[in-house]
């Protein structure tokens, strides 16, 4: 790793933002990664997230720096289910033992977080929020509101971004601290995957989860206005690149991979050659001659150009032979300590070469890096 000469070591590249895609019990993955972020001084400005990532971040943003990791292990600790006995480390007793774990959760809730409400949905009457979910969130209100300081986040400080979607139109929103005040009602939208979880009330709307539309909120940190330029560090939980499955419970798990995952794709290959063309854009107003840049018709294109540059720094939560399609509600200690620590590695291999602190060409606007399957780090222009 080069040596870093201060809590800032990438002050040149602009803001540092960290964007968490949403994947329920994998959201451990997360954690281990900030913590390899942590040990090497990336402090982020900017925090985004949906779903598990949102709570993720707003546990972040939500406390002092010194407290954050811990916090954050805290919280995955308290809703981590103990198991008593060494699980098998692979093959089918292991994707046994995880089938188990997920239907644990399934079946009785996940201490901490949720649980079965009382009184089935169908015997309820209509429209009131327990009618519309099978689980009850109250768990996961309250520990939010016991580990997360409102004040921390809405202080200025740093960014937070949650998304979430309006119920009534299906229109993706962004929760953010740099415009409006955040509550837990807020993170606990973002978080309101149906039907498992109800949606939630703010201001006369209501909301569910936002992986719904988007399970990757990095348009909200491309798309920023005023544009600046951005170490954007952003954590997926679903890998698109997989074996065939050989079962049918391995279709399941493919299946789930691919939808979420592709999304999270094509959002990035968009993001880089619109970032390129405003670069581009940019280009063709200097080479224009002073005269022609008076022209008011051709400022107003200008407008559409920027030369900020944008380093995606994507690390992915790569699937295991023996995780199956439920590995997204396997919560067991087991499983979370895994995932914790393939977190932990990744992000410190790929702080390892610090790919973004190389020079970038002068026609590039979006540079993306990612892990090989080899481990090592690579750009793609």
């Amino acid at each position: 790793m080069r040596e870093h000469a201060s809590e800032r070591p990438v002050a040149h590249l602009g803001q540092v933002a960290l964007v968490l895609q949403g994947g329920g019990a994998l959201g451990a993955y997360q954690v281990g990664v900030f913590r390899a972020l942590a040990e090497a001084c990336y402090s982020p400005d900017w925090f985004a997230g949906t779903s598990i990532g949102a709570i993720n971040a707003a546990i972040m943003a939500g406390n002092a720096p010194e407290l954050r990791l811990a916090r954050l292990e805290k919280f995955w600790k308290d809703i981590s289910r103990t198991i008593p006995w060494q699980a098998p480390a692979k093959g089918p007793l292991r994707r046994a033992f995880n089938a188990w774990s997920a239907w644990q959760t399934a079946a009785f809730g996940q201490p901490g977080f949720f649980h079965w409400r009382a009184v089935s949905p169908w015997f309820l009457s209509s429209s009131t929020p327990a009618a519309l979910s099978y689980y009850s969130a109250e768990e996961l209100s309250r520990k939010l509101e016991e580990i997360i300081d409102l004040d921390i986040i809405n202080n200025g400080a740093v960014r937070l971004s949650l998304g979430a979607v309006k119920v009534s139109s299906g229109e993706q929103v962004y929760f953010d601290s740099r415009t409006q005040r955040i509550s837990h009602e807020h993170i606990m939208a973002s978080a309101a995957l149906p039907p498992a979880f109800p949606p939630v009330e703010i201001d006369g709307e209501w909301y569910w989860d936002g992986g719904i539309v988007s399970n990757t909120p990095l348009d909200v940190i491309i798309d920023q206005r005023p544009r600046r330029s951005t170490l954007c560090f952003m954590v997926d939980l679903f890998d698109s690149a997989g074996p065939v499955p050989r079962t049918i419970e391995d279709v399941e798990a493919r299946h789930k991979d691919i939808i979420y995952a592709s999304r999270s794709g094509r959002s990035i290959e968009a993001h880089r050659a619109k970032h390129d063309l405003r670069r581009a854009v940019m280009g063709l107003w200097d080479a224009l001659p002073p005269d022609r840049q008076k022209d008011p018709h051709l400022n107003a294109l200008a407008e559409l150009g920027c030369t900020t540059t944008m380093h995606i720094v994507r690390l992915v939560h790569q699937t295991e032979p023996e995780e199956l399609s439920s590995k997204d509600y396997d919560f067991s200690e087991i499983a979370i300590g895994e995932r914790t620590a393939a977190g932990y590695r990744d992000a410190k291999c790929m702080l390892e070469d610090e790919p973004w602190l190389d020079p970038v060409p002068p026609d590039v606007g979006a540079v993306i890096h990612e892990l090989t399957n080899k481990g090592a780090a690579r750009a793609a222009r």
